[in-house]
């Protein structure tokens, strides 16, 4: 069977007789119930993925409210979950009006309040870890200046106090922000959430949106409740090298000249700040 068959037949199973309607992208489909009723289906690649997203889902995204979908039915052992479609479509370019921003910002301050803030006392293992890893994985593309500037962040990164984070999205960015034809802006796609550090949701909208766009940033901002600290800003801007590294290594990688683009975009920009 194809994959939109896979993923009929598991809609079917849990909720009866389903249609797909539109197949959203390699294991995403939407379907229609006999009802009428309009769902997206979803299998993950991992167990880890499927995880978080669930734990999202039942856990902080009713922070959302109707801007994020509703979880209607989980096949843990076939890693499906399945919820409720939301009118509208990815943000494109020319959809990120000041407007859009702002209600992604209120969006975002609403996921990371869901939970109060903790120690992350796993925070320099996992950043000598991920820092090891890709750094090996780019170095083929980095010039020597280049690993000078990404190893200057990533050894500011490491002097920090261990931080404290909350819910996160970690995917945060335009094409998982849906915009319904009256302009209302929805959240989607949480297999990466997790407790982890808030400002790491800013990061590639700071280094591939922003740039050149003030106004888009005032109206995040002016909807996320609150300017971001000095603290705040410096860490993203520091947080920019590990983007810049994983956007160049997976570029690479998978041949993608869009992702190799915006890491080396991103790290034309650490080049101004050591």
């Amino acid at each position: 069977m194809t994959a939109p068959e896979i993923l009929r037949e598991a809609a079917t199973r849990l909720l009866g007789p389903c249609d797909v309607t539109a197949v959203l992208a390699e294991a995403v489909v939407r379907v229609a119930t006999a009802s009428g009723e309009e769902l997206v289906v979803k299998q993950h690649l991992s167990k880890p993925l499927h995880d978080r997203e669930v734990h999202a889902y039942r856990t902080w995204t009713s922070a959302l409210g109707p801007s994020a979908p509703a979880l209607i039915a989980v096949d843990g052992q076939a890693m499906i979950l399945i919820t409720a479609a939301l009118p509208g479509s990815s943000a494109r370019d020319s959809d990120l009006t000041p407007s859009v921003h702002q209600q992604a910002g209120a969006l975002l301050r609403r996921l990371h309040d869901a939970e109060p803030l903790a120690d992350l006392a796993w925070f320099r293992g996992w950043l000598d870890d991920r820092a090891e890893r890709w750094t090996s994985r780019a170095a083929p593309l980095l010039s020597a200046d280049d690993a000078r500037i990404i190893e200057a962040h990533l050894d500011a990164l490491s002097r920090l106090p261990i931080p404290r984070g909350g819910p996160c999205h970690l995917d945060f960015q335009p094409r998982n922000w849906l915009i319904s034809p009256s302009g209302a802006v929805s959240l989607i796609d949480f297999e990466h959430a997790r407790i982890d550090l808030p400002a790491r949701d800013l990061v590639r909208l700071r280094f591939r949106t922003w740039p050149g766009r003030p106004d888009l940033r005032d109206a995040f901002l002016d909807g996320y409740g609150r300017p971001l600290t000095p603290a705040e800003d410096q860490l993203i801007w520091h947080l920019g090298a590990l983007d810049a590294l994983t956007a160049l290594a997976r570029g690479h990688e998978n041949a993608d000249p869009g992702l190799t683009a915006a890491g080396r975009a991103t790290l034309q920009q650490l080049r101004q700040q050591p």
